[in-house]
């Protein structure tokens, strides 16, 4: 009898235990647990470039990740207008980033970091995805990142920084990895971190030469450390590392440039890449602002005048680009061939730049030339996989999904974002 009873209340406390699981919803991972978002922007690194050179720790992420053919950078492919599209998943014509420094119709100014426009709301617009991350009580840290300075309705990134290009890549990478020292409360599960190098290094020496295999092995090294400090703190299995670049590089020289006041009588149209910093003037495209009857006349004679150019006027550039902000799209765009640059006869290339530039950036994005690096590394992410390019707007989502976020609206396609997350982040 009295095995008997032990029996029964057995059952019943298994019937009960069975009852109370099916009365109550599974409780959210223990903060031990919570997945992280590590995204590390490699500035300038070419989409085949370790492909090119060894990078051993770049390769072992792509290995047990996923790492597209390249990645479609937004138009134009520079620097602040794809590191912003990529954290904010807009195209230039809706975050307003058009430019390193685009010039604004309404209030009449030039962005310039020297006055302040990193810390100037006016130029940045859209929600970045660290604003959506601490609006949804996820902490947030952003190292460098272009745009990542901007306070949003009074929000910001748990721990942001003023941008300091001295700081060493070394101490960069200790501060990040600091930061997942804290409590599992207190630190950030978006982290990003911004390196210059390989885009400074190939800028001077250009793509395909050691200099740039050099350049790649030492970001390599820096990803490598990250990686390690994180195995080291128990987070690598429950982080997805992201790897980003924002557009690729082709080799330029002295001999391929091609002066435009040659072409036509640019007088009266304002081009800011031939203004003040700017003066030297050896650029892949350039954007004039002026009335009507001076952009006709400066078109009309650069139409057609070099088969190394394309001229656009407003509201007839391709629609690919979405590139036609309200009050910052040109009213007339000059773009290069790849490889070929755009100036002035009387520019002075008698300094070090650009005279010793061998690599440059910014053509029409669609050129592979121009196609950037993604490697995804993590829960979200299929090992192994090399699936087609696809455009840098679909990161945004592809963080959000990681985190378990609900997005702000963004110009990203979820069909494409499951695609390259092997339907891990659903399609809708």
């Amino acid at each position: 009898m009295r095995d008997s009873n032990l029996l029964f209340r057995a059952l019943a406390s298994l019937a009960l235990l069975a009852l109370t699981a099916c009365a109550h919803t599974p409780s959210p991972p223990a903060a031990s647990e919570e997945p992280i978002v590590l995204m590390i922007g490699l500035d300038g690194l070419r989409f085949d470039a370790i492909d090119r050179w060894d990078a051993p720790n770049l390769r072992a992420l792509a290995a047990r990740g996923t790492r597209p053919d390249h990645m479609i950078p937004v138009m134009p492919s520079k620097t602040f207008t794809n590191f912003y599209s990529l954290a904010t998943g807009l195209y230039p014509d809706r975050h307003g980033m058009i430019s390193n420094a685009p010039y604004d119709r309404r209030f009449d100014a030039v962005y310039s970091n020297r006055e302040g426009g990193a810390q100037d709301p006016r130029w940045w617009g859209g929600e970045p995805i660290w604003i959506t991350a601490e609006t949804q009580n996820i902490r947030s840290g952003t190292m460098f990142w272009p745009g990542s300075e901007i306070e949003h309705d009074g929000v910001r990134p748990s721990i942001w920084h003023a941008y300091v290009h001295e700081m060493p890549y070394e101490d960069r990478v200790a501060e990040v990895l600091s930061w997942f020292d804290a409590s599992a409360g207190q630190r950030p599960r978006l982290a990003t971190i911004y390196f210059d190098h390989v885009d400074t290094i190939t800028h001077r020496a250009g793509p395909f030469t050691p200099e740039e295999g050099e350049a790649v092995a030492r970001v390599d090294a820096l990803v490598g450390a990250l990686v390690e400090g994180l195995t080291r703190r128990g987070l690598i299995e429950r982080t997805n590392i992201i790897i980003v670049s924002d557009h690729g590089m082709v080799p330029v020289s002295m001999e391929r440039r091609i002066a435009l006041d040659a072409l036509a009588d640019l007088d009266g149209l304002f081009i800011p890449e031939f203004a003040g910093r700017y003066g030297a003037g050896l650029e892949p495209l350039v954007m004039g602002y002026g009335d009507g009857e001076i952009v006709d006349r400066v078109y009309t004679a650069l139409n057609g005048a070099d088969d190394r150019i394309s001229v656009y006027r407003r509201g007839a550039m391709p629609d690919a680009w979405h590139f036609d902000h309200p009050d910052r799209g040109p009213d007339l765009l000059v773009l290069a061939e790849p490889g070929w640059l755009l100036t002035l006869s009387d520019a002075d290339f008698s300094g070090p730049w650009p005279a010793g530039m061998h690599g440059a950036h910014g053509y029409d994005n669609r050129d592979e030339s121009m196609g950037a690096t993604f490697i995804g590394a993590g829960p979200i992410f299929p090992a192994g996989t090399r699936p087609a390019a696809f455009e840098s707007v679909d990161v945004y989502l592809m963080i959000a999904c990681a985190l378990g976020l609900d997005p702000a609206p963004t110009d990203g396609d979820p069909a494409e974002v499951a695609r390259i997350t092997g339907g891990r982040c659903p399609a809708n």
